[in-house]
């Protein structure tokens, strides 16, 4: 696909006026103007989607601004507006028409993914990562509501999550999340995937998990305990938050590791690099503060119940 940086050059190439484009958090979109002519610059504010930028160019060209101005903005409308606002309206519940939908989403009917990218850095310069990623592809890149939005046909869905995950954080050194819900097949559900994508980071939030990536499926275990009346709630805090407060950061992390090695001794202690003998105490240890034995699977079941909501508490 002819991206929106290959037109820039283009353009500059084409026009052989040099010019920068900034983002709103000063992330430098496109830049060929030379260290000794940043001084001699003009700058208008123009749009791109629902952002703002600001053009630069040198004051021999300043005449060019308004033409330069209108060219960019058309040219980005052309290439991201149109599927953004039809994604848009999509998630806000709005009547889309079929000829529109087909248009600007060709491979919906092949099954597609729409993950939520969530970034403690520069939600541009991690769009611009993304864009970078799948420059060549259908995929639809869009900022909504202050994350991330990346629909497409991703074969290995787990694998494509992690790899904007690991681009991100390896250019950015930021913490970044990424969720996913359902397969999508039509129009209904995009909005349905997307509200399952961002439950997931509501949940993570809640409950503190410290896994970077989120399948909805994966989650329903969460969705149940956040869900639990607070009644229930208040009651399981009654029977265990003092013994969960009682317990030192290695027996949380203990806890955590077993859940998620779904109970099973050799790898919890694996993952935890101690010895196997090491772990049995420390679930000796559990078991006699909390009277619950976390490797039988009834009790263990109440127990992180119990722990979930403590750590929701506790956030």
């Amino acid at each position: 696909m002819y991206n929106f940086q290959s037109f820039l050059s283009d353009l500059d190439l084409n026009t052989g006026i040099s010019f920068s484009i900034r983002l709103e958090d000063d992330t430098v979109l496109y830049s060929s103007i030379k260290d000794d002519q940043r001084s001699d610059r003009v700058s208008e504010m123009i749009n791109l989607g629902a952002s703002k930028a600001i053009l630069e160019l040198t004051e021999e060209y300043k005449n060019c601004t308004s033409l330069l101005r209108y060219t960019i903005e058309n040219k980005y409308r052309e290439i991201f507006s149109m599927r953004e606002q039809s994604l848009i309206d999509i998630l806000e519940g709005k009547d889309i028409s079929a000829d529109k939908l087909e248009r600007n989403f060709p491979f919906l009917a092949k099954g597609c993914t729409l993950f939520l990218v969530s970034v403690d850095g520069s939600r541009y310069e991690a769009l611009n990562i993304v864009r970078q990623l799948y420059n060549e592809s259908e995929a639809v890149s869009m900022i909504y509501d202050d994350r991330i939005i990346v629909l497409g046909v991703f074969e290995e869905v787990d694998e494509h999550a992690r790899s904007i995950k690991d681009s991100i954080v390896s250019d950015l050194y930021c913490r970044c999340n990424v969720s996913y819900g359902s397969t999508i097949y039509n129009i209904k559900d995009i909005k349905k995937s997307y509200e399952q994508a961002n439950e997931c980071l509501i949940l993570s939030k809640n409950f503190g998990i410290k896994e970077e990536i989120y399948f909805y499926d994966r989650m329903l275990f969460e969705k149940i305990v956040y869900n639990i009346t607070e009644n229930v709630k208040q009651e399981l805090l009654h029977r265990f938050r003092d013994k969960f407060n009682f317990f030192d950061n290695e027996i949380i992390n203990t806890i955590e590791e077993f859940v998620n090695c779904g109970l099973n001794i050799s790898d919890a202690a694996r993952r935890l690099y101690v010895h196997r003998n090491t772990l049995i105490y420390r679930l000796d240890k559990i078991t006699k503060e909390t009277g619950f034995d976390i490797r039988n699977f009834k009790e263990a079941t109440v127990f992180i119940i119990a722990f979930l909501v403590w750590k929701e508490d506790n956030m």
